[in-house]
Protein backbone atom coordinates (compact mmCIF):
# COMPACT_ATOMS: atom_id res chain seq x y z
CA UNK A 1 0.00 0.00 0.00
CA UNK A 2 1.21 3.24 -0.92
CA UNK A 3 1.32 6.39 1.21
CA UNK A 4 -0.03 9.62 0.27
CA UNK A 5 0.59 11.91 2.96
CA UNK A 6 -1.01 14.17 4.92
CA UNK A 7 -3.50 14.77 1.86
CA UNK A 8 -4.77 11.08 2.00
CA UNK A 9 -5.15 11.49 5.80
CA UNK A 10 -7.63 14.42 5.16
CA UNK A 11 -9.34 12.68 2.58
CA UNK A 12 -10.40 9.54 4.68
CA UNK A 13 -10.90 11.70 7.17
CA UNK A 14 -13.55 13.91 4.90
CA UNK A 15 -15.28 10.78 3.96
CA UNK A 16 -15.78 9.51 7.57
CA UNK A 17 -16.85 12.93 8.64
CA UNK A 18 -19.32 12.68 5.32
CA UNK A 19 -20.44 9.08 6.19
CA UNK A 20 -21.55 10.24 9.92
CA UNK A 21 -22.93 13.25 8.94
CA UNK A 22 -25.74 11.49 6.61
CA UNK A 23 -25.84 8.94 9.26
CA UNK A 24 -27.01 11.93 11.51
CA UNK A 25 -29.81 12.85 9.09
CA UNK A 26 -31.18 9.52 8.58
CA UNK A 27 -31.50 9.19 12.16
CA UNK A 28 -33.11 12.24 12.43
CA UNK A 29 -35.48 11.79 9.66
CA UNK A 30 -36.51 8.20 11.67
CA UNK A 31 -37.25 10.10 15.04
CA UNK A 32 -38.95 12.45 13.14
CA UNK A 33 -41.20 9.99 11.93
CA UNK A 34 -41.63 7.56 14.58
CA UNK A 35 -45.16 8.36 15.61
CA UNK A 36 -46.14 9.23 11.89
CA UNK A 37 -49.37 7.73 11.12
CA UNK A 38 -49.58 5.62 7.22
CA UNK A 39 -50.95 8.18 4.30
CA UNK A 40 -54.00 8.47 2.99
CA UNK A 41 -52.91 5.44 0.73
CA UNK A 42 -52.21 3.59 3.71
CA UNK A 43 -48.29 3.70 3.01
CA UNK A 44 -46.41 3.52 6.01
CA UNK A 45 -43.31 5.49 6.90
CA UNK A 46 -39.80 2.21 6.64
CA UNK A 47 -37.14 2.64 9.41
CA UNK A 48 -34.13 3.77 7.27
CA UNK A 49 -30.32 2.62 8.13
CA UNK A 50 -27.25 3.97 6.53
CA UNK A 51 -25.02 0.90 5.95
CA UNK A 52 -21.03 2.10 5.92
CA UNK A 53 -19.06 0.65 3.36
CA UNK A 54 -15.25 -0.90 4.13
CA UNK A 55 -13.04 1.75 1.96
CA UNK A 56 -11.60 -1.13 0.19
CA UNK A 57 -14.20 -3.47 -0.15
CA UNK A 58 -12.08 -6.29 -0.27
CA UNK A 59 -12.61 -7.64 3.06
CA UNK A 60 -8.52 -7.00 3.81
CA UNK A 61 -7.51 -6.49 7.21
CA UNK A 62 -6.84 -2.32 6.22
CA UNK A 63 -6.80 -1.43 10.00
CA UNK A 64 -2.82 -3.76 9.74
CA UNK A 65 -1.76 -2.59 6.47
CA UNK A 66 -2.56 1.03 7.60
CA UNK A 67 -0.52 0.30 10.59
CA UNK A 68 2.25 -1.65 8.92
CA UNK A 69 3.90 0.98 6.58
CA UNK A 70 7.16 2.04 6.74
CA UNK A 71 8.11 5.77 6.76
CA UNK A 72 9.55 6.72 2.79
CA UNK A 73 10.92 9.83 1.69
CA UNK A 74 9.69 12.23 0.36
CA UNK A 75 8.40 12.01 -3.77
CA UNK A 76 6.11 13.59 -5.84
CA UNK A 77 3.38 10.54 -5.16
CA UNK A 78 2.59 11.93 -1.66
CA UNK A 79 0.41 14.69 -3.16
CA UNK A 80 -3.05 12.96 -4.22
CA UNK A 81 -4.36 13.94 -7.33
CA UNK A 82 -8.46 13.89 -5.67
CA UNK A 83 -9.34 10.89 -7.82
CA UNK A 84 -11.18 7.76 -6.40
CA UNK A 85 -8.26 5.54 -7.20
CA UNK A 86 -4.78 5.28 -5.68
CA UNK A 87 -2.02 4.39 -8.21
CA UNK A 88 -2.05 0.42 -7.31
CA UNK A 89 -5.65 0.69 -8.66
CA UNK A 90 -7.46 0.32 -5.13
CA UNK A 91 -10.46 2.21 -4.45
CA UNK A 92 -10.41 5.38 -2.24
CA UNK A 93 -13.23 6.03 0.17
CA UNK A 94 -14.88 9.26 -1.15
CA UNK A 95 -18.38 10.78 0.45
CA UNK A 96 -20.11 9.22 -3.08
CA UNK A 97 -19.08 5.92 -2.52
CA UNK A 98 -19.08 5.15 1.54
CA UNK A 99 -22.50 4.44 2.62
CA UNK A 100 -26.02 3.12 1.06
CA UNK A 101 -29.66 4.19 2.72
CA UNK A 102 -31.69 1.19 3.37
CA UNK A 103 -35.63 1.13 4.13
CA UNK A 104 -36.22 -1.83 6.96
CA UNK A 105 -39.26 -3.11 6.04
CA UNK A 106 -41.49 -3.86 8.92
CA UNK A 107 -44.20 -2.07 11.14
CA UNK A 108 -45.51 -2.00 14.98
CA UNK A 109 -48.95 -2.66 15.81
CA UNK A 110 -50.19 -0.97 19.06
CA UNK A 111 -53.47 -1.26 20.61
CA UNK A 112 -55.32 1.73 20.91
CA UNK A 113 -59.12 1.23 20.36
CA UNK A 114 -59.58 5.48 20.74
CA UNK A 115 -57.21 6.42 18.23
CA UNK A 116 -59.13 7.99 15.20
CA UNK A 117 -56.97 5.51 12.60
CA UNK A 118 -57.63 2.27 14.57
CA UNK A 119 -58.85 -0.82 12.62
CA UNK A 120 -61.93 -2.72 13.85
CA UNK A 121 -59.78 -4.45 16.85
CA UNK A 122 -58.78 -1.51 17.74
CA UNK A 123 -55.07 -1.58 16.59
CA UNK A 124 -52.91 1.40 14.91
CA UNK A 125 -50.25 0.48 12.41
CA UNK A 126 -47.27 2.73 13.59
CA UNK A 127 -43.72 2.91 11.80
CA UNK A 128 -41.00 0.54 12.96
CA UNK A 129 -38.99 3.05 14.69
CA UNK A 130 -38.09 2.41 18.24
CA UNK A 131 -36.66 5.92 19.31
CA UNK A 132 -34.71 4.55 22.57
CA UNK A 133 -32.44 3.06 19.55
CA UNK A 134 -32.53 5.58 17.60
CA UNK A 135 -30.82 7.87 20.43
CA UNK A 136 -28.58 5.33 20.85
CA UNK A 137 -27.42 5.33 17.35
CA UNK A 138 -27.34 9.10 17.46
CA UNK A 139 -25.18 9.27 20.35
CA UNK A 140 -22.62 6.61 18.47
CA UNK A 141 -22.72 8.30 15.03
CA UNK A 142 -21.84 11.80 16.91
CA UNK A 143 -18.80 10.05 18.63
CA UNK A 144 -17.72 9.03 15.45
CA UNK A 145 -17.80 12.40 14.29
CA UNK A 146 -16.29 13.94 17.12
CA UNK A 147 -13.39 11.44 16.75
CA UNK A 148 -13.16 12.17 12.80
CA UNK A 149 -12.44 15.90 13.69
CA UNK A 150 -10.12 14.59 16.20
CA UNK A 151 -8.44 12.95 13.62
CA UNK A 152 -8.57 15.97 11.27
CA UNK A 153 -7.30 18.41 13.19
CA UNK A 154 -4.33 16.41 14.62
CA UNK A 155 -3.40 15.95 10.23
CA UNK A 156 -3.93 19.81 10.12
CA UNK A 157 -1.77 20.22 12.94
CA UNK A 158 1.36 17.89 11.90
CA UNK A 159 0.95 19.49 8.79
CA UNK A 160 1.46 22.87 10.20
CA UNK A 161 4.35 21.82 11.92
CA UNK A 162 6.32 19.94 9.48
CA UNK A 163 6.07 23.54 7.81
CA UNK A 164 7.79 24.89 11.08
CA UNK A 165 10.72 22.30 10.57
Amino acid sequence: METQGIFSALRKTYSGISSQMKRLEVISENIANAEALPDKNGKLYQRKVTLIKDSIGSGKNQFGQEMSLKLRSSSNKHLGTGSTFSSKGDPVATPENTYDIVNVKGEKIIHDPTHPRADENGYVKMPNVNVIEEMVDLMATSRAYEANITVMNAAKSMAKRTFQI
